[in-house]
């Protein structure tokens, strides 16, 4: 039995990660807010680590990774993502410069463009003028950031210099991206060490309040299509999840890459996928593994007590 470190120990996926999978794998979750995981995974299996700017950080993981003779960390949050390339163990995350890339969604966008693949229109913030940008109402991000933080719509052009004053992000470091009309999805990707593509899963978005609280899987052959060729075309290693807009005419536009697990993993297991497996164990370089359809998430508030 292997034995698995995830940080981001607190994520709204993870006891569903640890009941679906403790029978495969020894499990460990970590978090710099020991309160935030779930009380439903054991308290043995629950470690409190500095959050990821400490410069205890690498050493604390090493020490945990030692202690429990853990095979195989699994990120879970994006300010970790380049820092923990750092830790003495085998890592389940994408290629290093990938996730630089993936991480800055301005550099995420224009990969996808300069590639072929159709995407929502994206600017920084700082070139909007000399873009001539007209794609109103649009979305204003950060170029980095997840949690759908600091995330609005901007109806008008007026509204653009409100966002940077009430969110005091610079504006090179924000974007404007186009506002497709359609259905949103997540979908996971899992590759395996030598980046052979194995499962895509997509995750029909119901109801978002910066996680997923409401999804169903869907089989869609264009969405599969569509992220096998962005894979194809951008190979890494890992599993990643690629969020993107359907619209009413079956066009797919890829908005952002997000380059580790997100919080619907748990959905790739229960519906048969374990993207663990996929990384650790050896598959035939070609075969794309099936998945239960129209498995369903929904997501409640538990209320713990002590």
């Amino acid at each position: 039995m292997k034995n698995i470190l995830f940080t981001g120990g607190g994520g709204a996926g993870n006891e569903a990660i640890f009941r679906i999978l403790s029978d495969d794998y020894e499990m460990h979750f970590a978090d710099a807010d020991l309160s935030a995981i779930s009380p439903l995974i054991p308290e043995e299996f629950r470690h409190e680590i500095p959050y990821a700017v400490s410069s205890g950080f690498i050493d604390n993981i090493n020490t945990l990774c030692s202690k429990y003779k853990i095979d195989l960390v699994i990120p879970g949050v994006d300010e970790e993502l380049i820092k923990i390339g750092n830790i003495n163990t085998p890592l389940m995350l994408p290629d290093v410069n990938y996730v630089k890339n993936m991480l800055d969604k301005y550099t995420c966008n224009h990969i996808l463009t300069d590639l072929g693949i159709v995407a929502p229109k994206t600017t920084l913030i700082s070139d909007y003028k000399s873009n001539n940008w007209s794609y109103f109402p649009c979305i204003a991000k950060p170029r980095s950031g997840r949690g759908s933080r600091n995330v609005y719509i901007i109806e008008s052009e007026r509204q653009i210099d409100a966002y940077l004053s009430l969110t005091g992000i610079n504006d090179n470091e924000s974007v404007l991206q186009e506002k497709i009309i359609g259905v949103e999805y997540t979908v996971l990707v899992a590759a395996d060490q030598d980046a052979n593509l194995h499962a895509v899963v997509p995750v029909r978005i119901k109801s978002k309040k910066g996680i997923t609280i409401s999804a169903v899987i869907e089989h869609n052959a264009i969405i599969e299509g569509a992220c096998k060729k962005i894979h194809n075309q951008i190979p890494t290693k890992g599993c990643y999840n690629i969020q993107l807009i359907l619209t009413d005419d079956g066009a797919v536009f890829p908005f952002e890459i997000n380059p580790r697990i997100s919080t619907t993993f748990c959905m790739s297991l229960e519906s048969g996928i374990d993207p663990i497996d996929i990384y650790i164990n050896k598959h035939k370089s070609n075969v794309m593994l099936k998945y239960k359809n129209e498995i369903k998430l929904n997501r409640y508030w538990f209320n713990s007590f002590s």
